[in-house]
């Protein structure tokens, strides 16, 4: 029993996780590239969500080039959402995805600034 514990053991120690390479040019049902709204330079490590019918089916990440690819979308009409963190986050309705017909996304994403300094609002006591 004790032997058995421990090569199950060994075996999950050197399993590896399962990379998710770049999908294949020309397979992407959606694919695009995310730029910086003020510099229009690439935007790293954006999330690109697809959802259908409120359902999320795939996310992925935009590349150091801002460039994403989503394959294998089931037909429908999804809402694709870019987000990430110290920018506004953009959603487009209504992206028909059709078999065989791929649909580029070109997106802009603005910073968002934020103010550091408190409102003198803050410092009025509220009896």
């Amino acid at each position: 029993m004790f032997f058995l514990l421990l090569t199950g053991f060994s075996a999950m120690a050197t399993v590896e996780p399962e990379s998710n390479p770049a999908p294949a040019i020309g397979t992407e049902n959606l694919f695009g590239k995310v730029f910086k709204e003020d510099t229009r330079r690439p935007l790293q490590n954006v999330t690109v969500t697809a959802i259908l019918l409120n359902k999320k089916e795939k996310f992925t990440f935009t590349d150091t080039d801002g460039e994403f690819g989503i394959e294998e979308l089931k037909p429908g009409t999804y809402k694709i959402i870019f987000e990430k963190d110290g920018y506004r986050k953009v959603v487009r309705d209504k992206v028909n995805i059709r078999t065989n017909e791929p649909i580029e996304l070109n997106i802009e994403m603005e910073y968002l600034e934020y103010n550091l300094f408190p409102s003198p609002f803050h410092f009025f006591l509220v009896d």
